[in-house]
């Protein structure tokens, strides 16, 4: 996996966002894996909760990564469900969908032999 770090702004607040390998065991305990996750969000009518489900993993994952080296009265506090849902609709389902894609695309390795390249195929 690639260790990257994204930010999505809502014109207030820039939260950080990573893909990482605890993001995708969380994936696996709710949903199976990031592919079953992915068909999810691949119907005609894309399942909210698993959408919110995700980008609250990716952002209290990047917010834990930027919080490892800060003293404890400088760390920010992890997203609530409720919160990131109203991030969601502030920000738009689609650009937060198209920046989590793109997140995950591009933080999974690209060799054509893992189990990665066929969940990022399923992805495009």
């Amino acid at each position: 996996m690639i260790d990257k770090l994204e930010y999505l702004d809502d014109g207030e607040t820039r939260y950080p966002m990573a893909f990482t390998l605890n993001v995708m065991e969380s994936a696996e305990e709710e949903y199976g894996g990031v592919e079953s996750w992915a068909k999810l969000m691949d119907q005609k009518e894309p399942s909210y909760k698993a959408l919110k489900f995700m980008v609250l993993q990716i952002i209290n994952e990047g917010i834990d990564i930027e919080n490892q080296d800060l003293k404890d009265d400088k760390k920010k506090e992890l997203l609530t469900s409720k919160q990131v849902g109203r991030l969601i609709t502030r920000v738009g389902m689609d650009e937060i969908g198209v920046k989590v894609f793109k997140l995950i695309q591009e933080s999974l390795p690209k060799g054509d032999k893992s189990k990665n390249a066929r969940t990022m195929k399923s992805l495009k």
